[in-house]
């Protein structure tokens, strides 16, 4: 569920899920409130890389996003 109440959980993950990036990342990306790709840029990669459902696919889905 958003974090702030002001939409679904599905609706925070949908900028994730049009990346291809697995399920248990979407949600570990979600919880820690990196819901757009600006936050995932701010966001550091070891903080990233411990969340917990955040695996090697993702991880590797995600740097290309971050690099722009």
């Amino acid at each position: 569920m958003a974090q702030d109440g002001s939409g679904s959980a599905d609706a925070d993950e949908a900028v994730w899920l049009a990346q291809g990036i697995p399920a248990p990342a979407r949600r570990a990306l979600v919880a820690a409130g990196i819901l757009t790709v600006d936050d995932l840029c701010a966001a550091d990669l070891d903080v990233l890389a411990g969340l917990h459902g955040m695996g090697p696919k993702a991880l590797a889905r995600l740097r290309p996003l971050r690099d722009g």
